[in-house]
């Protein structure tokens, strides 16, 4: 198996099992998010939020990542591209969340894309930001509900959690008791109405389909969460990542980004933290994502380091270092 990981100075393909570099690319560059096709694991969607001259924001690769063609919507040339999601179960349908907090769809693989004009449209938008200048708000986080095809979750960082149930034509907002800080959301795939969110300010589920959030204190000594992953096997187990503070802290920080992995086993109702000498350095990890072949999961971190996951989490081994800041990745039979 091989590892596509998106990295600042463009793509990294890694043999899994020996951790060596298999390719380089700089072109896409500056890869911040990522997207794997459901049918076609050789499909991947790479998104940018730096703009490089001549270069798009968005681009697609059907051949593992070894080539890539700038498929930037005309609509989006100015825009970062923030999240990335291919439906699960809407055949060649994919949309990207950028900058300025807006949404695109295409049904054909990235050939053609049109905006989501719901989205523009939301009561409070303007209410939307982000702490750095010039606060601009983005979509960080696209997630779909495994039952119904066309009922979606879209993180807006800082702006919240809204729903639409027909494909992106519309929206409405889950924002009670939530921290609009949003990063990861992910919908419990035996239980569309549990919810699960990663925040500037802690981890948060909801039990009725995001009517009302509640922020998960048990066990989680950390704040600043991030990456978010259900246990592909049992459907119970979750594990996020948490940070001491916020982005800004952790170049000063005395041990970086302080950060440490939690797993929980009553599907999040309580985290406990793993061991906390588990090899981050002074890194975050940025994405989780699940091992298909041998299970267990994978870890990219933004001090260039990639990890792999036992089953339980319990333990971690070092499948790469030394890259690029990583922030994504996508697994390659």
């Amino acid at each position: 198996m091989r590892l596509c990981v998106g990295t600042s100075k463009g793509i990294v393909i890694l043999d899994a099992a020996r951790g060596t570099p298999l390719m380089v690319l700089a072109d896409p560059s500056a890869v911040w998010c990522m997207a794997q096709d459901a049918a076609d694991p050789n499909l991947i969607y790479a998104g940018s939020t730096l703009h490089t001259r001549g270069r798009g924001t968005l681009a697609r690769s059907s051949d593992g990542g070894r080539t890539w063609t700038d498929v930037t919507p005309p609509l989006a040339r100015e825009e970062e591209v923030w999240a990335l999601a291919a439906s699960p179960a809407v055949k060649d349908r994919v949309f990207i969340g950028t900058s300025h907090a807006r949404l695109f769809r295409s049904d054909d693989r990235g050939h053609l894309f049109k905006e989501c004009e719901g989205f523009l449209t939301v009561p409070g938008r303007d209410r939307w930001t982000f702490p750095p200048p010039p606060h601009i708000p983005h979509v960080r986080s696209i997630a779909f509900d495994p039952r119904e095809p066309n009922t979606m979750y879209v993180g807006v960082e800082e702006g919240g959690i809204f729903r639409s149930r027909d494909g992106g034509v519309s929206f409405e907002t889950l924002n009670d008791g939530l921290y609009w800080d949003v990063h990861t959301v992910a919908v419990d795939p035996r239980d569309s109405r549990r919810l699960y969110a990663t925040t500037g300010d802690g981890f948060y589920r909801s039990l009725n389909a995001g009517k009302s959030w509640e922020r998960v204190t048990h066990g989680l000594n950390r704040s600043y969460t991030i990456p978010l992953l259900i246990d592909r096997a049992d459907h119970e187990t979750i594990y996020t990542v948490a940070a001491a503070g916020p982005p800004p802290t952790w170049p000063s920080g005395p041990a970086g980004a302080d950060a440490i992995m939690f797993r929980s086993g009553d599907r999040g109702e309580s985290f406990e933290p793993l061991s906390p000498d588990q090899g981050f350095g002074r890194g975050m990890v940025m994405r989780l994502k699940s091992d298909p072949e041998n299970g267990g999961f994978f870890a990219v971190s933004n001090d260039g380091q990639v990890f792999h996951a036992s089953a339980d989490g319990g333990s971690l081994s070092l499948v790469a270092e030394k890259l690029p800041p990583a922030y994504d990745l996508a697994t390659i039979p």
